[in-house]
């Protein structure tokens, strides 16, 4: 069921009494959505590079765009939660953008801090001929506070050397 009886959602892709995924128009789907009601959002928004869902823009215009996106999600973000957002590059003319730095500067100008900057990188892509390949994004994670939810355990990577001290 969706979470809001007004938005028909191009369909539903996980269906959970307390959470849901759904594929609709971001936009349209989080305006009637109650402020600071969502405590995790992760989103890898288009990158404007002209992919099969997406309208190639003017860079100025993406980040336009983009900036109305991240305004809605952190009035939707619940005061303890968190907001990761997974970008790569915009390339324009083979010189590379990174997304991440150009955005960053809105979701400092809304208030959120940065709690750290991950790279995901992976094996496969389309080869370069003129740099090298790009093989990794990244995910920005952001909280409103400082007194934010964070369960290390489940996630957290055996050391390699346990015990060792320096």
């Amino acid at each position: 069921m969706s979470a809001n009886a007004n938005i028909v959602p191009l369909f539903p892709i996980y269906q959970h009494p307390e959470n849901h995924v759904e594929c609709a128009d971001n936009l349209t789907y989080m305006r009637p959505l109650r402020s600071e009601s969502i405590q995790l959002i992760v989103t890898s928004p288009p990158y404007n590079i002209g992919k099969s869902y997406e309208r190639r823009r003017e860079l100025e215009e993406y980040v336009s765009q983009q900036s109305q996106v991240i305004s809605e999600c952190v009035r939707l973000l619940h005061p303890r939660g968190s907001l990761c957002w997974q970008v790569g590059n915009h390339v324009d003319d083979g010189e590379v953008f990174p997304l991440d730095l150009i955005l960053y500067p809105i979701f400092k100008n809304h208030g959120l801090k940065l709690r750290n900057r991950i790279v995901w990188h992976f094996g496969h892509g389309l080869h370069c001929s003129k740099r090298f390949s790009g093989r990794h994004e990244t995910i920005l994670w952001f909280t409103k506070a400082d007194d934010y939810v964070f369960n290390l355990d489940p996630v957290r990577v055996p050391s390699k050397y346990p015990g060792k001290k320096h």
